[in-house]
């Protein structure tokens, strides 16, 4: 064999080797290709799972929106579950809306949601606040436990608070009324913990004896929450209301005529609703009266199917002579004059909640009386629950089945 022949052969050895070898890698880079293809495929099934889930939470999220309450709700969460292909959709413990899917690919997503959009508490204070006399306060909710007790909220509150008490008085914390924080709200509910005060108290010396129903807030506002959008739109939603001017004779008249034409009233100024003889006259239709940089003051045994929101924006120094010809403040102390800004002598009960907002002011009840929250008698109450943000769980709570 000659030279020339015997160099064609190692040419044609060394390429067929390197053939081979490309041969080689190249089927061992089409086993990552497979490999990366399955695990894409995958990630595609999983994710369709996960927005399949997450479909579900939003489903069921309406459907209670639109049924305004979770039990009136539940029997429509089948039509979540057949139109996504979800094997359940519910509400479990502590207020968590249940999604899952389980074709092909698994998944189980939750997210918490409040019993109420609004901020819980069925009197709310920004003023210093001082009851005087007998209570039972039915209360309103915010969260249910796994036991199914409720997380009440009587009042809520961001300064003082006292209470004074002489003879046989008390303030007790009852259970929420049944259809009260909201509609079909349960009957005999529980509160988890319950404020009952047999003695005078100031939280200026705090006992035990004030429970958690009773929260203290520093930095809670309660006006977007009640009034639908911030402070600094107050000018706009006034004009969404029938404003009329205070008076300190003539109040409850006007206040009742303005009723009359809108469920929404804007009172600029003093009111003495005195009696409330013509506001008890109303019929039982959700209202929201608001009281803007004025003194309200009432004496009367007066039952307000509606929420009042009395707002403070002017300094508060010494308001003593506003009083004057505020027959309603009669029996109100020359001390406390100075900086009180809501005084009640009565029973006067806005069901629909209480709310005052008025910084550096002085709130004074001087009664004897029920207060009986009812959530909707707030003609504002649109929306029964909302998103807890932050609660999402997703890695915690997923469990995805791979190829």
């Amino acid at each position: 064999m000659n030279k020339h022949q015997q160099s064609g052969m190692t040419t044609l050895l060394i390429t067929s080797m390197l053939l081979i070898v490309a041969l080689l890698f190249s089927l061992a880079s089409y086993k990552n290709l497979f490999y990366q293809i399955k695990r894409t495929q995958n990630e595609v099934l999983a994710r369709q799972a996960h927005w399949a889930a997450e479909g579900g939470l939003e489903c069921g999220f309406a459907a209670i929106q639109d049924a305004g309450s979770i039990s009136g709700a539940s029997s429509t969460f089948i039509s979540c579950e057949n139109e996504l292909n979800l094997v359940d959709v519910d509400v479990g413990v502590d207020n968590y809306i249940n999604s899952e899917y389980d074709n092909i690919s698994n998944k189980l997503v939750k997210k918490k949601i409040k019993l109420s959009s609004r901020l819980a508490g069925a009197i709310q204070a920004r003023s210093d606040l001082k009851l005087i006399g007998d209570y039972d306060i039915y209360p309103d909710v915010e969260n249910i436990n796994s036991n199914g007790q409720y997380e009440c909220v009587s009042i809520r509150y961001s300064n003082n608070f006292f209470y004074e008490k002489s003879g046989n008085e008390e303030l007790e914390v009852l259970d929420p009324e049944k259809n009260g924080p909201y509609a079909d709200f349960p009957d005999n509910a529980e509160c988890i913990v319950k404020t009952h005060l047999k003695s005078s108290e100031s939280t200026e010396y705090p006992t035990e004896n004030i429970k958690s129903d009773f929260v203290f807030d520093d930095k809670f506002d309660p006006f977007e929450s009640a009034l639908g959008a911030p402070r600094s739109e107050v000018a706009q939603i006034r004009k969404e209301f029938t404003e009329i001017s205070g008076s300190k004779t003539e109040c409850d008249k006007n206040i009742k005529e303005a009723f009359l034409t809108s469920n929404k009233v804007w009172v600029k100024g003093h009111c003495d609703l005195m009696g409330g003889t013509e506001v008890v006259k109303l019929n039982k239709t959700p209202r929201l009266l608001v009281i803007e940089n004025g003194i309200f003051a009432t004496f009367g045994a007066v039952e307000f199917y509606g929420t009042l929101y009395h707002l403070y924006t002017n300094p508060i120094v010494d308001i003593t002579n506003d009083w004057s010809d505020m027959s309603s403040g009669n029996t109100l102390g020359s001390d406390d004059k100075k900086k009180t800004v809501y005084y009640q002598a009565g029973a006067f009960v806005p069901v629909g909640g209480l709310i005052l907002d008025s910084p550096g002011g002085l709130s004074v009840f001087r009664s004897s009386m029920s207060f009986h929250f009812q959530g909707d008698a707030n003609p504002s109450e649109n929306s029964k629950i909302s998103w807890i943000q932050g609660s999402w769980h997703d890695f915690e709570y997923q469990k995805n089945k791979r190829l």
